[in-house]
């Protein structure tokens, strides 16, 4: 009688490296990328989340609380409203784009390296939840778009890598580490008015630690300082020249002779 082989444990996939200038990668459908723009600390970036705990972390952005490891105030941690958001077209793409300032303590490379093992974006029009369960959560929202196909948010098992893991290098707080590019096109739900973004960070290999975690939409922005400075130049001297025009006849009749 033959001997039955056990089927392999599957394993998870290697991490994604995105810790090196140039690194990028796509992982279902949204594209991951190195970034190092500056400045990227509290007072230069608006971040509607932020997060820190350690030796993991997760968080989600919502106006009603500070449901898991999200940090006070609420100006660093509310809403996000569909219609702010800015498209970015990549390749003929359309992509919603995002930013991560993470900032990880230690002398090492490898010490400044913060490892996300979840990232979801889900659609909802109640911009207040605070929610700690998962299946809740699933169940009220719609989810767009996740690093790892069917899995719900909330930590995975003694914190073991489940899937796709991205690795960014989180040199400190000011530096932005990464941009997330997540395609317009996964937001199907027209009705939905707000996004919420949740992930979970930390592992057995790279633990959080250090400050705290920030994140960032590319928004609608008006126009900036100096052309609305501009503008106003140009309008008052429209208004002026255009009283001159209007008053030069009164004087001039006043200066005639009757």
């Amino acid at each position: 009688m033959p001997t039955l082989t056990p089927a392999p444990t599957p394993k998870d996939p290697p991490p994604i490296d995105l810790r090196h200038s140039g690194s990028s990668a796509t992982v279902n459908g949204a594209l991951f990328t190195y970034a190092n723009q500056q400045p990227a600390g509290t007072g230069f970036i608006d971040p509607f989340l932020r997060v820190q705990e350690k030796p993991t972390e997760e968080g989600y952005n919502t106006d009603g609380g500070f449901p898991f490891n999200d940090k006070t105030p609420h100006n660093y941690q509310h809403s996000v409203l569909i219609s702010s958001l800015a498209t970015f077209t990549i390749n003929g793409v359309q992509y919603y784009k995002f930013m991560l300032d993470s900032n990880q303590a230690g002398a090492s490379f490898s010490a400044h390296t913060l490892a996300l093992t979840q990232l979801q974006i889900y659609t909802t029009n109640d911009p207040s939840q605070t929610t700690t369960d998962g299946a809740t959560f699933a169940a009220a929202n719609h989810l767009v778009y996740n690093l790892n196909v069917g899995t719900i948010f909330d930590s995975p098992p003694n914190n073991a890598n489940q899937g796709n893991t991205l690795l960014t290098y989180a040199i400190g707080s000011g530096i932005a580490d990464m941009y997330a590019y997540i395609p317009v096109s996964d937001f199907i739900y027209a009705t939905d008015k707000y996004m919420i973004l949740y992930f979970f960070a930390g592992n057995d290999q790279f633990s959080s630690s250090g400050g705290f975690e920030e994140w960032v939409a590319f928004t609608k922005t008006a126009p900036d300082s100096g052309s609305t400075l501009l503008l106003g130049s140009l309008g008052l001297g429209a208004l002026f020249f255009l009283r001159r025009v209007i008053k030069l006849p009164v004087r001039r009749r006043s200066k005639s002779p009757p």
